[in-house]
């Protein structure tokens, strides 16, 4: 395995949002906003809305900003507050996207070597460019990126399983599928996605967030009923086991 170009997801593989559940972040956005509902309530309401919004609105509109902005209308419906929820919505979304995330340990030294082994590094994240930018900089490892890229700002509507969206970028990397690789927390989106494209792909499956999901992620699949050339090419709990992997090959 040659590898030339590595691609990273962002949440749950380079950074982390502290706390258990989206229905906790969430909450703390409504809060900056004065509103202040029962926990119990809105963890019905967000779980309620995810329905929805995976069987009306994700197949329409995908991994787009607006995606989640209906996704956001959806949870302050089941709330039933009244107002401009729509409004309401934009502005929350733009807290999603600059996020308090934080970096895990071990990411500026395994960027660095990748670097130094003469690996191309980009960013395929469901996160807005704007928002990947911010999170980037903020943890002074922009540099590091010679790529960013997202369903949303590449107008891929089916986010990371469009395999148009991986040629795209292979052709821009200027690398044949097999010499790229994309790292990702998520299976549906970042193993089987890739996969199908031609790409290796990594699955990391870290410990400590173990049972957190991020908005817009699907829920794990049982992979031993997944066919073989769309299962993870190696899994693997944090960045220094990837550059293992890396060696070895």
């Amino acid at each position: 395995m040659r590898v030339k170009a590595i691609f990273f997801d962002m949440d749950g593989t380079l950074v982390w949002v502290p706390g258990q559940k989206q229905a906790d972040w969430f909450l703390q956005i409504l809060q900056q906003f004065e509103i202040f509902p029962d926990r119990a309530a809105l963890e019905q309401a967000y779980h309620t809305a995810e329905e929805r919004w995976q069987r009306e609105v994700r197949p329409k509109l995908g991994f787009s900003s607006a995606s989640f902005v209906e996704w956001n209308k959806m949870i302050l419906e089941e709330l039933n507050l009244d107002g401009d929820l729509y409004g309401l919505a934009e502005r929350i979304q733009r807290y999603w996207e600059s996020p308090p995330d934080q970096l895990f340990a071990e990411v500026p030294a395994a960027l660095e070597e990748l670097r130094r082994r003469g690996i191309r590094l980009g960013i395929m994240s469901h996160r807005p460019i704007e928002g990947i930018e911010y999170s980037l900089q903020k943890h002074k490892i922009k540099d590091y990126f010679s790529y960013l890229a997202s369903p949303d700002a590449m107008k891929s509507p089916l986010g990371k399983l469009d395999g148009t969206l991986w040629a795209k970028l292979l052709r821009a990397a200027g690398v044949s599928p097999d010499q790229a690789m994309h790292v990702g927390d998520d299976f549906e989106t970042d193993i089987r996605g890739p996969r199908r494209a031609g790409l290796h792909a990594v699955w990391i499956e870290r410990p400590e967030l173990k049972g957190r999901f991020y908005p817009g992620r699907l829920s794990p699949s049982d992979s031993h009923h997944i066919p073989t050339n769309e299962r993870a090419s190696a899994r693997i709990a944090d960045l220094k086991q990837l550059l293992e992997i890396m060696h070895a090959a």
